[in-house]
Order: C-alpha cells, then sequence, then structure tokens
C-alpha cells in the first residue's frame, strides 16, 4: 500500500489530540542530535532498537507495524506500549541522574579530603628535615676533636717515618764513607740500592740545608767509587788468570745499582776486551777470514762461548745484563760486517759454491746461537750474518741461468739424436715429453733453494720470474717448435714471404710436390707430433700451476703469455696434423675439378674422388684418435680442423668445375650428401664404439655443406625468368655477393650478356631494399667455426685455428 493511502487513513481513525502528539514527535526526531560513533556505540550496547538510529525513517516505520488497514485495529495497543516504555525511560533517566548528582558530591569530597592529607604530609617532610639538620650539627660538633686527632695522628706518623728515613740515610751515608775507603763491596752493594730509595724521597726537600749537604756528600762518594770500581773491575779481569773471586761478583752488583753510562761504558769495555783477539785474527787481509774459511769464524766464537760458561763469568754478571747475549751480538755484528767489506772487495773471487760453502757455515752457526739464545727483546740470532749473502744474489741467478741454458741445450740434443723422443711401439697414446717434467723440476728446485740459502726469499724468487720466463720461452721454441715438421703450407708460406713464388707454374710443382708421397708426414712424424702437442699442453696446464704457487708468495708472478706460448704450439702441432691430413685429399679434389661435368647426362652413384677421400682418411684419423686417447679435446678440434678445411676446399673445387650440366650439378649434390654424411661421421670412423659428434662439429659441417648444396641448386635453377631466378637466389643464399653469383653464372656457361643483366637485376634489388634483413658479408665457414669455439668455452690460443700461410695458398689456387 502507498504511503499516501495509510495516511489518510490514519486521519479519519486518529483524533486530533493523537495527531498533535505524533506530530510533535515528527518534529523531535528531525530535530535528534546526530551523535558521535562512541556515543553510538554505547547506545547500541544499552538498547539496540531502530528508534534510536541516526537514519530512523518514521514513515518506513510505520508502513512496517502497520502494513494494510486491518491492522490499524492494533493501534491503541501499540500505543499503549510505547507510552509505557517511554515512561520506563523517564524512569530510568531520572534515576541516572539523581545518582550522577550523587556521585559528583562524593567525589567532590573525596578529593577535598586527600588535599588535606597531603597538607599534613608537607607539614611531616619539613618537621623531618629540621630534625636531620639538627642531628648532622650534632654529629660535626661530636666529630671535631676525632678529626683533629686523625690529622695529629697523621702528621706525627710522617714525622716519625721521615726522621726513620733521615736517620737511615745518615747512617748509610757514613756507612759508604768507610766502606768505599776500605772496598767493602758486598756491604756497598747490600747498603747502596737503601740508600739511594730514601735519597728518592728526600727530593722535595732539597731546600733544606741539611738535606742539600747530605745530598751533595752522597754524590761524591758515588763519583769516587764510580772511579774505584771501574779500576778494580778492569784490574780483576786482567790480571786474573781465569779465577774470578767473589769480590768482582760484589763489584758488578755494586756497577749494577749504579748503572747508567758507567754500566755501559764497563760492559763495552768488556765485550770489546773479550772480542779484541778476534779482530786481530780474522781482519780482511788474513787469509783465513776469506769466506772458504768462515767456519773456523764460527768454532773460534764457539769456544769462546764454552770458556765464557766454564770459568763461570755468567754467574758473576747480573742476570739482568745479558752479558752472553751482547758477546754473541757483537759477534755477529763484527762478523756481519767483515764479510760484506770483503765479498764487496773480492767480488770477483767468489762463485756459487763458495757462497753456499758460507751460507749453510752460517745458517747453521746461527741454528745454535738461537737454540742457546732463544730470541728475547732486541737480541734475535735469526739471520743476523745470514742477511748479508742477498747483496750477493745475482752470483746466484747467474749460476741458476748457465744451469738452466744448459739443461736446455742437453734436451734439445737428446731430442735430436732421438733419445727422448717416445716410441709409439712402447706407448699406445701420445705421451709428454720426459723433458718438460725435468724442467718443471729443475725450477722446482732452483725455488727451494733460493727459499733455504736467501734470508729474503721474497726478493729472490721476485728476480727468478724472468729466469722462469726466458726458460719456459726457450724451452718451447728450442725443444718444441724447433722439431715440428715442417709441412708444404709452412715451406710456400716462407717462400711467399721473401717474393719466391710469383708464377702459376712455381705454385703447381709445388703443389705436385705436395701431393707426392715423399710430402707426407710419416707415422713417426705424427706419432712425435702429437707427443710434441701433449708436451705444450701439459706444459701450459703446469705453467698456470706454477704461476698460482709463484702469487702466493709474491703477487706480480705473471706467467700468462708463457702459457699462451705453449697452447700456441699445441696449436701449431694441431695444424700440421691437419695439414697432413688435407694432403690426402688434395689429389682427390683435383680430380674433381678435372671431370668434365657438362657431358654427364644422368646422375649414377657417388663420384670415384668421394670415395678416394673416405679410403684415404679411414686409417689417418682412427690413428690420430689412438694417439689422442687421453686428450680427447684435441680430436675433437683434430676433426673440426679438418672438417672445416675440407669444406672450404670442397667448395673451392666446386667453383672450378666449370661449365656444369644440370645432370652434372645433380651429380655433384650427390656427391656433397655422401662426403657431408662420411664427415659427420668421422670422429667415429673404424671405430666399434660409435659416439654422437658433438653439436658444434654438427652444425659447423651442416652449414658449410649446406652451401654447397645451394650453390648447387643455384647452378640448377631455371633462368628464363631472370627476375623469379634472382629472388630465388636470394632466397637461397641470403650471405651472398655479387663476385659469388657472377662466379655461380659462369658455372652454367651462359652468355656475358645474359649473366650481365642478372647480375644487374641481382645489384639493383640490393640497392633498391629487396634484401632487406639479409646480411651481404660473405661470411666464412672458419669464422662461423670461431664463433662456435669461443662459446664452447675453449681457449683462445686452441681457437685461432686460422693459418695465414694456408689463406695465402688457397687464394692463390683460387686465382687460377
Amino acid at each position: 500500500m502507498p504511503n499516501s493511502s495509510i495516511l489518510s487513513v490514519e486521519s479519519d481513525l486518529i483524533d486530533e489530540t493523537t495527531k498533535k502528539k505524533m506530530i510533535d514527535d515528527n518534529q523531535s526526531m528531525d530535530e535528534f542530535p546526530m551523535f558521535s560513533s562512541k556515543v553510538r556505540a554505547l547506545m547500541a550496547q544499552v538498547d539496540d532498537s531502530e528508534l534510536i538510529r541516526p537514519d530512523f525513517d518514521l514513515t518506513v516505520y510505520i508502513n512496517k507495524l502497520f502494513p494494510t488497514e486491518q491492522s490499524l485495529a492494533q493501534l491503541d495497543v501499540f500505543m499503549k506500549k510505547f507510552d509505557e516504555e517511554i515512561e520506563q525511560c523517564e524512569q530510568d533517566l531520572s534515576k541516572a541522574v539523581a545518582e550522577h548528582g550523587r556521585c559528583a558530591v562524593d567525589a567532590n569530597n573525596t578529593l577535598l579530603q586527600a588535599k588535606s592529607m597531603i597538607g599534613e604530609l608537607d607539614q611531616k617532610i619539613k618537621e623531618m628535615r629540621g630534625k636531620t639538620r639538627c642531628s648532622e650539627d650534632s654529629v660535626f660538633e661530636l666529630t671535631k676533636d676525632i678529626r683533629q686527632l686523625d690529622v695529629a695522628k697523621r702528621n706525627l706518623t710522617e714525622s716519625i717515618t721521615t726522621l726513620h728515613h733521615l736517620h737511615l740515610l745518615l747512617n748509610g751515608v757514613n756507612s759508604l764513607i768507610q766502606w768505599v775507603s776500605n772496598r767493602q763491596y758486598r756491604d756497598i752493594a747490600i747498603e747502596l740500592p737503601a740508600v739511594l730509595n730514601v735519597l728518592i724521597l728526600f727530593e722535595d726537600y732539597q731546600h733544606i740545608e741539611h738535606i742539600k749537604n747530605l745530598m751533595e756528600k752522597l754524590q761524591k762518594i758515588r763519583e769516587q767509587l764510580s772511579v774505584q770500581l771501574i779500576g778494580d773491575l778492569k784490574s780483576a779481569f786482567i790480571v786474573s788468570s781465569g779465577q774470578i773471586g767473589s769480590q768482582t761478583t760484589d763489584m758488578c752488583r755494586v756497577m749494577a745499582v749504579l748503572g747508567g753510562q758507567l754500566q755501559d761504558n764497563f760492559i763495552e769495555w768488556f765485550i770489546s776486551q773479550q772480542l779484541g783477539i778476534y779482530g786481530v785474527l780474522y781482519a780482511d787481509s788474513e787469509d783465513v777470514a776469506w769466506l772458504d774459511k768462515i767456519e773456523e769464524r764460527y768454532r773460534w766464537f764457539v769456544n769462546k762461548l764454552a770458556e765464557y760458561e766454564r770459568t763461570g763469568l755468567t754467574r758473576i754478571f747480573p742476570q739482568q745484563w745479558e752479558m752472553g747475549r751482547r758477546l754473541a751480538k757483537e759477534f755477529c755484528s763484527m762478523t756481519r760486517n767483515s764479510l760484506g767489506r770483503m765479498m764487496t772487495r773480492r767480488k770477483s773471487e767468489i762463485d756459487w759454491k763458495l757462497l753456499v760453502h758460507a751460507i749453510n757455515h752460517t745458517q747453521m752457526f746461527e741454528q745454535l746461537l738461537t737454540k742457546r739464545f732463544p730470541a728475547k727483546d732486541e737480541y734475535d740470532f735469526e739471520k743476523i750474518i745470514w742477511s748479508v749473502f742477498d747483496e750477493h744474489v745475482d752470483i746466484f741467478l747467474n749460476e741458476q741461468q748457465n744451469k738452466i741454458s744448459h739443461f736446455l741445450n742437453e734436451c734439445a740434443a737428446k731430442i735430436r739424436s732421438g733419445e727422448e723422443r717416445p716410441k709409439k711401439e712402447i706407448h699406445s697414446s701420445a705421451i709428454p715429453l720426459p723433458s718438460a717434467t725435468n724442467m718443471f723440476l729443475l725450477i722446482k728446485k732452483i725455488i727451494t733453494e733460493s727459499t733455504k740459502l736467501f734470508a729474503d726469499a721474497n726478493n729472490v724468487l721476485s728476480k727468478l720470474i724472468e729466469i722462469f720466463r726466458q726458460c719456459l720461452r726457450q724451452y718451447a721454441h728450442g725443444c718444441l717448435s724447433a722439431f715440428l715438421p715442417q709441412t708444404f703450407s709452412q715451406i710456400s708460406s716462407t717462400l711467399s714471404g721473401v717474393g719466391l713464388i710469383g708464377t702459376s707454374s712455381i705454385l703447381q710443382n709445388l703443389i705436385r710436390d705436395e701431393t707426392s708421397p715423399s710430402a707426407r708426414l710419416t707415422q713417426d712424424q705424427i706419432y712425435f707430433t702429437c707427443c710434441i702437442l701433449a708436451t705444450a699442453d701439459w706444459s701450459a696446464e703446469t705453467t698456470v700451476q706454477l704461476q698460482e704457487k709463484l702469487k702466493q708468495k709474491i703477487s706480480p708472478a705473471d706467467l700468462s703469455q708463457e702459457s699462451e706460448l705453449f697452447y700456441s704450439i699445441s696449436n701449431s702441432s694441431l695444424s700440421i696434423l691437419v695439414q697432413d691430413a688435407e694432403m690426402l685429399c688434395e689429389p682427390s679434389l683435383q680430380a674433381m675439378t678435372k671431370i668434365n661435368w657438362s657431358n654427364i647426362e644422368q646422375v649414377g652413384d657417388e663420384s670415384p674422388y668421394v670415395s678416394t677421400i673416405r679410403k684415404n682418411l679411414r686409417p689417418t684419423v682412427p690413428l690420430i684418435r689412438d694417439y689422442f686417447s687421453e686428450r680427447r679435446k684435441y680430436f675433437a678440434h683434430f676433426c673440426m680442423k679438418l672438417a672445416t678445411n675440407l669444406v672450404n676446399k670442397f667448395l673451392g673445387a666446386i667453383f672450378k668445375c666449370r661449365p656444369i650440366s644440370i645432370a652434372g650439378a645433380e651429380q655433384l649434390l650427390l656427391d656433397t650428401h655422401s662426403l657431408k654424411t662420411f664427415l659427420l661421421n668421422l670422429p667415429s670412423i673404424e671405430s666399434s664404439i660409435v659416439i654422437k659428434p658433438l653439436q658444434m662439429y654438427t652444425n659447423t659441417l651442416n652449414k658449410g655443406m649446406a652451401r654447397a648444396e645451394m650453390i648447387l641448386k643455384a647452378v640448377m635453377a631455371d633462368t628464363s625468368d631472370p627476375n623469379e631466378f634472382v629472388t630465388h637466389y636470394m632466397r637461397i643464399l641470403p650471405d651472398s655477393d655479387v663476385s659469388e653469383l657472377q662466379r655461380i653464372l659462369e658455372m652454367r656457361s651462359m652468355r656475358k650478356a645474359d649473366q650481365q643483366q642478372l647480375v644487374q637485376l641481382y645489384k639493383t634489388k640490393l640497392e633498391s631494399g629487396k634484401g632487406d634483413n639479409q646480411t651481404v658479408t660473405n661470411t666464412k665457414t672458419m669464422s662461423t667455426f670461431e664463433t662456435l669455439a669461443g662459446s664452447a668455452g675453449i681457449p683462445s690460443s686452441l681457437a685461432s685455428f686460422g693459418d695465414s700461410s694456408m689463406r695465402k695458398l688457397e687464394k692463390l689456387v683460387r686465382k687460377m
């Protein structure tokens, strides 16, 4: 029912009073204030009726109570109920207001009571403070006399102590005067420390005349005692015939008490008196002082030290003097200075054996001193004399350089005579040459000797680094590279460098020489080349290890160039093996170019030259694989290099096969597939275990042979529609260029005008942008291999297979 109908019924049934009351209630609801969220939450806890909600809607509420006209019959009941609730609320509100009023009165009374108690507490605190002050005054008065007595006691005690010290000082001075006159050194040694200690207590009383006189008197006694004591001590050590009495011990005790410059002068005099004869016996001009008799120096001092201890001098001198250590230190200082002067003056007379003799005896003597006198304060006898020999380290360096040169010459002579060449009948695989192991053992021995013979071993090592570099380089060049077999490509490269190859006839003669059986390496040469490769590889790895060991002692140790040199020799050895294997395929590729491919009318089996290549490589590759059984990575590189070079040469031979018919191109396409199949199985040829080749090898080979196939397909393509031919050509050979297209067209026996038309069209499409997203750089298969080798983590020295001489030869062959 709409709201308007309900209100009209109400206006008919409710009297004027009720209507007025409802209007008032509506007005009061409209004026109902908006309370905060906290007040509304408390109201909700008291009553959850919707009448107290802020968003209360009276019309909606009435329609909810009286949805129909019949429900208006209960209006009186509802009104009565609400009147009772209102009355109850008013009663509760009145009670709450009354209760609140009572609470306010109680709180006010409690506050007044608390203020009263605080006032009382403050009064009591003031009273306690006053009583405390009175107590303090009373205690101060009571202890005043006690404090005075304490001060008097302290002053009296200090006075008695001072008088006692003064008495001791007076008695001590009088006694010292008498004892010094009578040379009673035992009593002086006992009394003098006490007198000196008491004298320190009177330093603040020097303004008193009596104390000042006592101090001056004691100073005169000390001066008299010093002069008398030094004379008596010197007389005792000079006159005595090996027997020193207790009187001397007492004099030394007195000397220790006096201390200062007097003590130092006496100790210096005693040491010079003991070692004076040593300076005379082993003067620089004496023969016995030279290095060849250096052990006699040390023997003399050992005897002197034993005599010093045997005569009881160790008990005579005070322990704090460390007379034995002082004596040994002075001897070492004199010996070091004497040896330094003589070796500088007579350096030309020093050889390595003499220097080692002197160093060894010096080390033994220092070990004896260190054992007898352990390091203490400034007395440390380790390397005290030994360090003087470091100034002549050049003698050691020259000796080691001569030793290394002699060793390398012997190694080269043994390799040249065949004594050090491994025998393939004894070893199934290639092994490093024994000289490589001996060389690194020699380096290790030199390092050990330098550590043992010189005090500053790190300084010597830093100077040995350059000698080690020369040793490694000389071994690499003189014992490895020098004995690598010379191949045809190396000889031709040398001749080209001096301009001796200038005509095609000479080149053809060289090629004939290359393909002759005498140009091939013998099996012994192949095995020895593999051994050199194994030696260079092992030496490179050992050089890296040597560098790491040296860096633990000296930071600037760098042998990276030498390790790279050994890797380059491994690279050269591998290139020689590859070039030797290529010679087997050269006659077949030459036979391929001599076939008249334009007369071939139908495709048959593979051509004979493919069978010849397969036949020639079958015995060679397994032999290399067996030699590299312990270095499989090099066999993988060998296969990669060989396959790559064969693919390049095969591509060059294809361009020489002109003119060529369609059937001839199809036959070449078949031969290309057969050769690719053979090369893919090349790493496992003649092996009982077939191993899948490396992905890098497969990718490189497939890419090179795919290019050959695309070139042949371009030869076979129809040229009736030039535009379609050029488009097809750019699709199958996207990285081609104009020169390559020219060579392919020459293989087809086309007229020059037709060739020029296609070439011009190809240039036009390239320049007009028809060849977008295509590279016009002629990417070589070798560069692809180098990229793949670098990404596979192969050392840079192994990845650089390119041989400049081989590239020059290939260019000359292509120009033919």
